[in-house]
């Protein structure tokens, strides 16, 4: 006797689960050359960003006669010449504090070790344990390279950041340039109906990133100019530059603001003998956060960011991972690309639904 065939269902299950693991390994393969190629990949997503907020002030150049070829580089060089501004302003206080950083630090070291006198002398004994343990040790010759100093570090850092920049720029102006070549060439080169899906996921990932860009600017710029107004009153150092540092990490989701009070809770001890006013200068930038994140900031965005707060922190992590500090910064709109595009299709409405409110 021939064995009865299997049930359909089972065969269905295992084509199924065989498409689903498929698919998971296909995800999981762009997510890895998407991680390895960062080099490659990254300047093009910041440029894609970065022009899709400047598209409507290149349009309105266009409409004046500006020529399309001299429109994006004529925006770009102002605003260029703008951060250059601002740069050469913030750059004598910069040198300033990166030059008295070995100093700063030795003296931050010396007022943490006064808060926490318990602490350090536990750390002594277990110190003065560790010599007598070692005796006849010490005595063995060691050798250590030489590391590269403060300045080094962040100079270095500045070029490479400075190239990346450039790179950045250069492919934001053919993006601006090209406006809707590549778009208009849709319907030539897909079906009918799948060039209309992309040209709607186009159009409405380039309102909704816009909207958000443009308001997420404006309420860090805002946020930067009230911490600088409050660390004058404060009597902080440099109040304009920590207001520029705070406006800048503010585009990082919660890491950012964490940094920023560590980092006034740093200066704040440095600056000043009384714990209490040191650590005053955090307590009000917290309080500034918390209300441009409880309220000014869900007020003013609005339908703009339609993810929710989970999707959203584990968007910012997954960035984290990927892509560094940069991740981080286009977690939000990456995720919203996302959300749109889930939401156009038919198979992924499922994922929409989960990355919504």
């Amino acid at each position: 006797m021939t064995a009865a065939p299997p049930p359909r269902t089972s065969r269905a299950t295992i084509a199924e689960f065989r498409s689903v693991a498929i698919s998971g390994l296909f995800i999981l393969a762009v997510f890895y050359t998407v991680h390895l190629g960062r080099e490659f990949f990254l300047p093009i997503v910041l440029a894609l960003f970065v022009a899709l907020p400047l598209r409507p002030v290149v349009q309105w150049l266009r409409k004046v006669r500006i020529p399309a070829s001299i429109a994006p580089a004529v925006l770009l060089l102002a605003l260029l010449t703008a951060s250059g501004i601002a740069l050469y302003q913030l750059w004598l206080p910069a040198t300033e504090w990166v030059a008295r950083a070995p100093q700063d630090l030795r003296r931050l070291d010396a007022r943490v070790r006064r808060l926490f006198r318990s602490v350090e002398t536990v750390t002594r004994t277990a110190q003065q344990v560790d010599q007598i343990a070692d005796v006849g040790a010490s005595a063995t010759p060691e050798v250590s390279l030489k590391q590269p100093t403060l300045s080094e570090t962040v100079f270095g850092g500045a070029r490479h950041i400075a190239a990346a920049a450039l790179i950045v720029l250069v492919l934001s102006y053919f993006f601006l340039a090209s406006g809707d070549q590549f778009l208009r060439k849709l319907p030539r080169v897909l079906p009918r109906h799948h060039a209309e899906r992309v040209l709607a996921i186009v159009g409405e990932t380039e309102e909704q990133i816009s909207r958000y860009l443009l308001a997420i600017t404006v309420i860090n710029l805002t946020v930067g100019l009230i911490t600088a107004g409050l660390m004058a009153l404060l009597g902080m150092p440099t109040p304009v530059l920590l207001g520029v540092v705070a406006a800048a990490l503010n585009f990082v989701p919660y890491f950012g603001p964490a940094v920023m009070a560590a980092l006034l809770t740093m200066v704040g001890l440095i600056s000043f003998d009384s714990p209490g006013r040191a650590l005053l200068a955090p307590v009000v930038y917290l309080c500034l956060h918390a209300f441009e994140a409880n309220f000014a900031t869900p007020h003013l965005l609005g339908r703009r960011l339609p993810l929710n707060p989970l999707a959203i922190f584990v968007g910012f992590l997954f960035w984290w991972w990927i892509w560094g500090v940069a991740g981080a910064v286009l977690a939000v709109p990456i995720m919203v690309t996302l959300k749109i595009v889930c939401d156009r299709t038919e198979s992924l409405a499922g994922v929409g639904e989960f990355l919504g409110r």
